[in-house]
């Protein structure tokens, strides 16, 4: 399994190279958009940069929604690429679009061989699940969401742009709560997970 997990893919995906079983003009890219549906085209800034930066890169990227698919048509649609790149967003938009969807269960089968990068949201869907971020995103965005049990391939909690200091308040009241409980990145940094090794990477 190789997961690059981002705070925010902009800054820190260069230091994806390393997993990458080529060079990125030679591999296909899924860019799944679905957890920046809930807002307005012209004013998701992070969502421009992360894709001009895959673009940037070389990558071979094609823009990909989860809402309405099945497993079987995921698996079929998907496995034509080599890296799934999931962006950020709403969280809870796409934990329930990605359970509706049972990206779980094709995401276990599509991991054999690809590379899945998240930025933000894309990087906290695979922790075990989403309760600390309540305070932090919006999950009454998704009301019909009750779970927020996630993917689960990692045990992290990840607390993505720990550094910003726009979310400074929400983020101290996350830290009274979960303590050292969750894994904090800041926009420069990404956790990688490659086979059996893990580790944080630093721009």
């Amino acid at each position: 399994m190789k997961l690059f997990l981002a705070s925010r893919a902009s800054d820190s995906l260069d230091l994806v190279l390393p997993l990458l079983p080529a060079d990125p003009h030679k591999l296909k890219l899924a860019f799944i958009t679905t957890a920046a549906d809930p807002y307005p085209t012209d004013n998701r800034p992070w969502y421009d940069l992360d894709r001009t930066k895959v673009v940037s890169m070389g990558f071979v990227t094609t823009n990909y929604d989860l809402k309405n698919k099945t497993p079987e048509v995921l698996a079929k649609d998907l496995s034509v690429y080599d890296v799934i790149y999931v962006e950020g967003g709403n969280t809870f938009y796409l934990l329930y679009h990605a359970i509706k969807s049972g990206f779980t269960e094709a995401l276990k089968h599509l991991l054999e061989g690809k590379v899945y990068v998240g930025s933000s949201a894309g990087s906290a869907l695979l922790g075990p699940s989403l309760d600390y971020l309540i305070t932090i995103d919006h999950p009454d965005q998704v009301p019909e969401l009750t779970d927020f049990t996630a993917l689960g391939f990692i045990p992290e909690r990840l607390v993505p742009h720990y550094d910003q200091e726009k979310y400074r308040e929400r983020y101290e009241k996350l830290d009274a709560v979960w303590g050292d409980t969750v894994t904090r990145l800041r926009n420069d940094q990404a956790l990688i997970v490659d086979g059996a090794k893990k580790y944080i990477v630093t721009v």
